[in-house]
């Protein structure tokens, strides 16, 4: 089976991602979402081939009071598929992110896997997010299941920090940074960890 790594940045110029799989592979994709204005983007993956797997990294950073909308869509048409979404998120003020995560499997996609988590950390005072997975299912033979949670750095880590000598702003960004590299997964890119910051 073809393995292949995706890398993309969206932005309220380029909204949208769109990926069709046609023959077996196993695609890792890693969208990257940073905005300052308020915008809508879409990411759709359809799994047309049998047997083929897709997982899709997703890290979501609104500033300057953003309202992001990150409609997320996982097609399931062919038998034994398997489709992971995870979106994570980073609020640093008062900004707003809205998940809606959308997966559909047709009758003729039986054993089927699909599964959603929704992670976000919330840092700055006033900052929200709204979750909602959405399913259609058309077969009884498959599994799907999805997650969500929202934290905030605990206050324990942030003295744990300070007595070490670490300031509670380096420990907050230390907090931020493993928060990152944890949703970006264990095959981490430095290219992909390099367009966060960028």
């Amino acid at each position: 089976m073809t393995k292949k790594h995706i890398t993309k940045q969206l932005t309220a110029k380029d909204k949208s991602f769109v990926y069709t799989m046609t023959r077996p592979e196993d695609v890792t994709i890693d969208l990257i979402i940073k905005s300052s204005v308020s915008c809508n983007i879409t990411c759709v993956v359809t799994m047309n081939a049998k047997k083929g797997t897709a997982l899709v990294r997703s890290i979501v950073l609104p500033t300057n009071n953003a309202v992001i909308s990150f409609n997320t869509k996982q097609t399931h048409n062919a038998p034994y598929t398997k489709s992971t979404l995870r979106v994570s998120s980073v609020i640093m003020d008062k900004s707003l992110v809205m998940v809606q995560g959308n997966v559909y499997i047709g009758k003729h996609a039986k054993k089927s896997d699909a599964y959603q988590k929704n992670v976000n950390l919330v840092c700055g005072e006033g900052g929200v997010v709204i979750s909602s997975p959405v399913l259609e299912i058309l077969q009884n033979d498959v599994s799907c299941s999805h997650g969500v949670t929202t934290s905030t750095i605990p206050k324990d880590a942030l003295w744990y920090c300070k007595t070490r000598g670490i300031g509670e702003t380096q420990a907050k960004a230390l907090f931020v940074d493993g928060f990152i590299r944890d949703s970006i997964g264990d095959n981490q890119d430095k290219n992909v960890y390099k367009k966060l910051f960028v």
